[in-house]
């Protein structure tokens, strides 16, 4: 089980997802980055800072 909220990279924002594994936690964090904060695509900085969070 993993998980991932976007107040731990900052962000004010209370969106919090667990997955069973880090490719689902994945599919959660880029549809809630694109629906959410209207980001299209996650770079790799961005994608460094969700993996040093990631719990």
């Amino acid at each position: 089980m993993v998980s991932f909220k976007c107040k731990d990279i900052g962000m004010d924002c209370p969106f919090e997802a667990p997955a069973a594994n880090v490719q689902e936690l994945d599919n959660k964090i880029v549809k809630h980055a694109h629906d959410a904060h209207k980001i299209e695509s996650l770079d790799k900085d961005m994608w460094m800072k969700i993996r040093k969070v990631e719990k």
